[in-house]
């Protein structure tokens, strides 16, 4: 378990949480704007060290918890073909990365 918490730290702060945010911002909006479910799976999956590491169970970083269930469920909204909510659920979490990835060049990626 440890050495899974070390992973998902390092894949969250400096460097590569820069480039790890950034390619999970591209696939969400590639997986939208060409309506593949898939690069919607793929971009969850890359998005769980931000939950993992940022998260918490109590107050606002129970949102940051919850990052991954929004784009796995903007997903299944492309599957079934409803546009509207392929669109809104994964806003929180295109904002949060953006957000992160501020946070992490203001601290000269050395992590939040």
């Amino acid at each position: 378990m440890d050495v899974f918490l070390t992973l998902m730290g390092v894949l969250s702060r400096g460097i590569p949480g820069i480039f790890v945010a950034g390619i999970v911002m591209v696939l969400m909006l590639l997986g939208l704007v060409r309506k593949e479910a898939g690069l919607m799976v793929v971009a969850g999956f890359l998005i769980i060290p931000f939950a993992v590491t940022f998260g918490g169970w109590a107050g606002f970083p129970i949102v940051v918890r919850l990052l991954p269930l929004l784009v796995f469920a903007s997903a299944l909204a492309i599957s079934k073909d409803e546009p509207l909510f392929a669109w809104i659920l994964p806003a929180v979490p295109f904002f949060y990365l953006i957000y992160a990835i501020f946070r992490l060049i203001l601290s000269d990626a050395r992590g939040l």
